[in-house]
C-alpha cells in the first residue's frame, strides 16, 4: 500500500515538473486555412504579395509554405512599402530584385503590378498584416493589386489576418475624395474596424474595383479579440509598429503629422507621446485627465529629440481599455487642449502655392479638422461633425463582415 502511494506521488511530481506543452494559438490566419485545401492553387503560377509579417501560425514565412506545396510554382514575389524583410524606412523606395523568382517592388517606380510583371503569374495571392488604420499603405497596395489584376484578367486571393486593434472600434472622419492619396484611397474613416480581407470585399464591391476576388478567412478570430487573445506572435509589419499595442498608439498620435508636435518617432516611445519644446506636460496631462476620455489616461513625459538632443515635453498616453478607446477623438482633444493651454504655439501646416494640400489634411482625409481647430472650435463639436458619416460607414460595412 505504501509503495502504491509512493508511486502515485512520483507520477504526480513528474507531471508537475514536466515542461508545459505549448498550446496552439486559437486563431489560424488565412494562410493556414489555405494550406488545408491547397488544391485552390493547384497547377498555378503564384505571384505573392507579402512581407516579414506574412507567416503561418507556427511562424513559417508564407512564401516558404506555398513553395513547399507540390504542383504549385511560386513565380514572383511583390514587396510593399518597407520591403519583404521590413527593413526599409517609411517613404524609402523599395528596389526590384531580378532573379529566378523575381521580387518586384510595389513601392518604388510603380505602386501597382505592371502587365509585364503579371505575365509571369496566373493568380495573385496577398498576405499582408495591416494595422487597422486608414493612414497606412498596405490596404492601398492591396487595392491597386486588385485593380491591376482585374485589368489583366487574373484572380486575386487575400489571405486574411487579425486586425490588431480589433474589429469593433470605428472612429474618425471619413476620407473626402479631394484628399485621396496612397495612405487613403477610399472613403473610410481613420479607424475602420475591418480585417484586410473584409476591406478587400468592401473595396471590390462598394467602391467598384470589380476583381475576381476570393478571401480565405481566418478561423477562431472574433471582433472583440485583442492581439494577445490570438496567441499569435507579433512580427512588426513596419519599422515603427514594434508591438500590437503600438498599433493602438499609432491610430491616435500618427495623425499629428503636419503639426509642430512630435510623437516620439525614432525612439522606443514612438507613438506613445505627444511633445513639443514649449509644452507644459504636467498641466496638459491634468487638463486631459479631467476630460475622462474613454480608455486612456495621461502622464507628463519628456524626451530628448534625436536630431538635436533638446528636451521636448508633453504627455504620454496609457491605453487602459482598448474596447472603449477612441484614437481619433482622443487626438482632437489633445490638439484642442494644447491650443487652449498655449495660445498661438500650435502650428498646423496649411496648403501653399508649392503644396496644394496640407499633410495634416491628407492624414485626416479632410480639411475640416484643421479649420475647426484653427478657429477655436471645442473638441466635442469637431468629433460630433464626423459622426453622421461614421454612422453611414458603420452601416455599409455590415454587408462585408466575415466575423462576429
Amino acid at each position: 500500500m505504501r509503495l502504491a502511494i509512493l508511486w502515485t506521488l512520483v507520477i504526480a511530481l513528474s507531471f508537475s515538473l514536466a515542461p508545459a506543452v505549448a498550446q496552439p494559438a486559437p486563431v489560424r490566419p488565412g494562410i493556414d486555412t489555405l494550406l488545408e485545401r491547397p488544391e485552390v492553387l493547384a497547377g498555378r503560377r503564384i505571384g505573392l504579395v507579402t512581407h516579414a509579417a506574412g507567416v503561418t501560425q507556427d511562424g513559417r514565412p508564407t512564401a516558404t509554405a506555398l513553395a513547399a506545396i507540390p504542383g504549385i510554382r511560386l513565380a514572383a514575389l511583390f514587396a510593399p512599402e518597407h520591403g519583404l524583410d521590413g527593413s526599409y524606412g517609411a517613404g524609402r523606395p523599395v528596389p526590384t530584385m531580378p532573379g529566378r523568382t523575381p521580387i518586384y517592388s510595389l513601392y518604388g517606380g510603380t505602386f501597382r503590378p505592371t502587365r509585364e510583371m503579371l505575365a509571369r503569374v496566373d493568380v495573385l495571392v496577398v498576405d499582408l498584416q495591416d494595422v487597422g488604420v486608414r493612414p497606412y499603405t498596405y490596404a492601398s497596395t492591396m487595392a491597386l493589386v486588385m485593380a491591376a489584376a482585374r485589368e489583366a484578367g487574373k484572380p486575386v486571393i487575400i489571405l486574411d489576418r487579425p486586425n490588431p486593434i480589433g474589429g469593433v472600434m470605428v472612429d474618425g472622419p471619413t476620407l473626402e475624395p479631394q484628399f485621396r492619396s496612397f495612405i487613403g484611397l477610399y472613403p473610410i474613416p481613420i479607424v475602420h474596424g475591418l480585417t484586410l480581407g473584409e476591406l478587400a470585399r468592401l473595396y471590390n464591391d462598394a467602391f467598384g474595383i470589380g476583381a475576381d476576388l476570393t478571401v480565405i478567412p481566418m478561423s477562431g478570430w472574433t471582433r472583440t479579440m485583442a492581439w494577445t487573445d490570438t496567441r499569435l506572435e507579433w512580427i512588426r509589419p513596419s519599422p515603427g509598429i514594434t508591438s500590437a499595442e503600438a498599433a493602438f498608439s499609432y491610430a491616435a498620435t500618427g495623425t499629428v503629422d503636419g503639426t509642430n508636435l512630435w510623437n516620439g518617432v525614432r525612439t522606443t516611445s514612438r507613438f506613445q507621446v505627444v511633445l513639443a519644446p514649449w509644452l507644459d506636460g504636467a498641466r496638459l496631462a491634468e487638463r486631459l485627465n479631467r476630460r475622462n476620455l474613454p480608455g486612456v489616461r495621461f502622464t507628463p513625459s519628456a524626451l530628448p529629440h534625436p536630431r538635436t538632443g533638446r528636451i521636448w515635453r508633453g504627455v504620454r498616453l496609457h491605453i487602459t481599455d482598448p474596447q472603449t478607446f477612441r484614437p481619433a477623438a482622443t487626438t482632437v482633444f489633445i490638439l484642442t487642449e494644447i491650443r487652449d493651454l498655449h495660445p498661438g504655439r500650435l502650428r498646423i501646416e496649411t496648403p501653399t502655392s508649392r503644396r496644394s494640400r496640407s499633410p495634416f489634411d491628407i492624414v485626416w482625409g479632410t480639411k475640416e479638422v484643421r479649420l475647426a481647430i484653427t478657429r477655436g472650435d471645442p473638441a466635442e463639436a469637431i468629433v460630433a461633425r464626423w459622426q453622421p458619416a461614421l454612422d453611414r460607414f458603420t452601416r455599409l460595412r455590415e454587408t462585408y463582415l466575415l466575423y462576429r
